[in-house]
């Protein structure tokens, strides 16, 4: 494995590798948590769907706690709170940004005001209490509400630990509920337990938690499925505690809360490392210190307030995940179920959902924060060399990585591009061998598994037929998996994995039906399905034909000229985007709220019309995307619309996985300077630029003309200029097909 620099880390374990050469801005009061909270007025997809499922509470980056409240929808919403609900249910420790599947929300604390006399594992919602949102703030690191009851609640973070602060109403009665669902136990000032998240379809983690307080406990009970109990401790699958503090005198109550994924004891440590005192300001400054340091890698200049505001509220749900996973003491749990040691200066990183994460949010990562994406590309490595150890199948990557498990969430093999992307764009400090390793072992062998979940489901049909029968999502994933692994194996110089990868990645053509025109479902006796329609979703996830037909990124001149060849691919774009968010599961028009669409407005760079995708992104950006709770156009996902927002602000967006290159399409901004950790910076000048500008009339490179609407991640990565002229009329600038970005297709071995 390659070493690389020391860095340092905010509270001393978790944080940002701070840019000396740049000078710090204030640019946390920019952030708005509220945004994606609630449904989006383009979006026409369902429930669900319709809003970011984000959430609003307190967080550091990448950490392992996320206070937050839980509002009363907040079982069907993957981030706990809706905008639209009037009553908050519970503020519980973990939380997911984005995800369209509920999960986490663990350790919910609950301030109420009567005196409890049944069991709250009975009817918990009961407890919900009403409030405004006139009443109600949020900032990066802070979270701050008051009930229509009168009682105000605060929290703040540090990575693996919270800290709440909850005032009660004067002479009124103050009572706390926590509530966990394996065991709880109440010592002097103290509550300790742990609470067994739900992986997946059925596997389990334990979250261990303590919680300290500054006050002692007037009254302290516990309680388990439909009973009180005066027993300090208990376990049952439905279990919490009841505390009542007394309130003439003293109306505040704060409580301390560190997290574990290992033990109780290291749930107590992890709090007194991080969280020693009972300063809440303190804590609560040094939150916004670490936002503010990551928010720090762009700064941009120019224009207006909801566009800024847009813009750093989308990077600051890129340093959501994925999150640590060790504790201060670098214990964590590996996928071997033994507790494993990370070593010093380095992170154990989980919640990888790579689905989302490898188009857009990889190559941004690897850009921003390249020895974190390192250790994340690490800590895919270290799961799947665990996972070897204890099952003869095992040892390829996750799918969807949580805690020490597979979760199996979503399909394809995404983790292959995610590394190779963060490898192209300069994350190279991990053990790159065993991580080619781990990608072939999942491409190549049909009963290959990573904790007990199947690497490649139909992989046997893939390697034999050429696509999975039925599933042309699925082979369109194996596709891309394929580049990505093909390019990764070129850059360590492993030529024959390199051709056998590249040729696979083809596949693609076999479900190219050259009748419809579109990428189809075939069967196993290689017949196409009947009554197709571009707008059905049948064989893709969350999508349809007319969405996945684009997903050949690698090879888009290879598409283009099936499709008949530039003018008709422009042309059929063109039809796409009459639409910008038609539905994640019919329609034939795009739905730029999901992630099979990230990449299209791009195509047009390829088919030599550059002018149409500085058009089509510039009306996504202003139309789908606003500075308002209800401002994303579909489920972040993991910071995946938010890196695709950046990107596409930028001017740039990374096309094509495993390659070290960006598409062209115009910045938003009239400056944008990206803070290298290497110490260069690349300013991206806007001339001009402004909403109703986004055309390219002339672009400079360092000084010079640079015509073609791709440039070589190589010209950037030691700093450079770009110095773009932009209008209100395209121009024909980039349309040159001798400069077109580049395609890859199959080679001889």
């Amino acid at each position: 494995m390659k070493r690389f620099y020391a860095v340092i880390f905010a509270f001393a374990a978790v944080g940002t590798v701070q840019l000396s050469a740049a000078t710090q801005l204030s640019l946390t009061p920019l952030v708005n948590p509220f945004i994606g909270t609630d449904p989006n007025p383009f979006s026409k997809v369902g429930y669900s769907f319709d809003t970011g499922n984000v959430f609003p509470g307190a967080v550091c980056p990448r950490g392992m706690v996320a206070w937050s409240p839980d509002t009363t929808h907040q079982r069907e919403i993957a981030g706990g709170y809706w905008y639209p609900d009037n009553a908050i249910e519970e503020f519980s420790l973990t939380h997911f940004s984005g995800r369209g599947v509920p999960c986490l929300k663990d350790i919910p604390f609950m301030p109420v005001l009567e005196s409890v006399t049944g069991s709250p594992g009975t009817n918990w919602t009961r407890f919900a209490a009403a409030f405004s949102h006139t009443n109600e703030n949020a900032a990066a690191g802070y979270y701050r509400v008051k009930f229509n009851n009168g009682i105000e609640t605060e929290l703040t973070a540090t990575p693996r630990s919270g800290f709440a602060h909850f005032t009660f109403p004067a002479q009124a009665a103050a009572t706390l509920l926590i509530r966990a669902d394996s065991s709880i136990a109440i010592g002097d000032r103290e509550v300790a337990g742990f609470h067994n998240v739900k992986i997946g379809g059925t596997e389990r983690a334990a979250t261990y938690f303590v919680a300290q307080f500054d006050r002692p406990f007037q009254s302290a009970k516990t309680w388990s499925g439909d009973a009180i109990h005066d027993e300090t401790s208990v376990e049952n699958k439905s279990c919490g505690a009841i505390l009542t503090f007394d309130n003439a005198a003293n109306a505040s109550v704060q409580v301390r809360v560190g997290i574990s994924y290992v033990s109780i004891e290291n749930a107590r440590a992890n709090l007194l490392a991080e969280n020693p005192a009972w300063d809440f300001a303190v804590v609560r400054q040094k939150a916004d210190a670490a936002w503010n340091a990551d928010l720090n890698r762009i700064q941009i200049e120019g224009g207006t307030d909801a566009q800024r505001q847009i813009f750093y509220t989308a990077l600051y749900h890129c340093f959501m995940h994925p999150n640590v996973l060790e504790d201060s003491n670098g214990d964590y749990p590996g996928m071997d179920a033994k507790i494993h040691r990370v070593a010093a200066g380095h992170h154990q990183y989980q919640n990888i959902p790579a689905w989302d994460q490898w188009r857009s949010y990889a190559p941004l990562a690897a850009i921003l924060s390249p020895s974190e994406s390192s250790d994340i590309a690490q800590s895919l490595v270290n799961y799947a060399q665990q996972d070897a150890g204890v099952r003869a199948q095992g040892g390829a990557f996750p799918r969807w990585q949580q805690v020490n498990r597979n979760s199996g969430g979503m399909v394809g093999d995404g983790d292959d591009a995610i590394i190779s992307s963060f490898y192209a764009f300069g994350a190279t400090h991990f053990d790159e061998h065993a991580a080619l390793a781990a990608m072939s072992k999942g491409a190549s062998d049909p009963g290959a598994t990573s904790d007990h979940a199947r690497a490649r489901e139909g992989l046997k049909d893939y390697l034999a037929l050429g696509y999975v029968p039925n599933e042309s999502a699925v082979t369109l994933e194996y596709c891309n998996n394929d580049f990505a692994l093909a390019q990764f194996a070129k850059a360590l110089g492993d030529h024959e994995k390199y051709v056998t990868y590249l040729n696979h990645a083809q596949n693609w053509k076999n479900i190219f039906n050259s009748t419809s025109g579109f990428i189809q479902p075939r069967k196993p006796d290689g017949s196409w399905g009947n009554n197709f329609s571009p707008g059905s979703s049948k064989g893709f996830v969350e999508g349809t034909a007319a969405q996945y037909v684009w997903m050949v990124n690698f090879n888009l001149r290879g598409l283009i000229e099936k499709m008949g060849g530039n003018d008709q691919v422009v042309a059929r774009l063109d039809r796409f985007f009459t639409q910008l968010n038609a539905s994640i599961s019919s329609g034939d028009t795009a739905y730029m709220g999901n992630e099979p669409c990230e990449e299209t407005p791009w195509i047009y760079d390829f088919a030599g019309a550059p002018w149409r995708t500085q058009e089509v992104v510039r009306r996504t950006q202003s139309e789908l995307f606003t500075s308002q709770p209800n401002g994303f156009p579909g489920n972040d996902d993991a910071g995946s619309l938010s890196s695709w927002y950046v990107f596409s602000a930028l001017g740039l967006y990374p096309e094509i996985p495993g390659v070290a290159g960006l598409a062209v399409g115009s910045p938003l901004f009239p400056k944008a300077t990206i803070q290298l950790e290497n110490g260069r910076t690349i300013q991206i000048i806007g001339q001009s630029a402004a909403r109703e500008n986004p055309y390219v009339q002339s672009l400079k490179l360092n000084g010079r003309d640079y015509t073609s609407p791709w440039i070589a991640w190589s010209a950037l990565a030691q700093g450079a200029t770009l110095d773009f002229d932009l209008g209100a009329k395209p121009s024909s600038w980039g349309n040159d097909p001798k400069q077109a970005p580049p395609s890859f297709d199959s080679v001889q071995p």
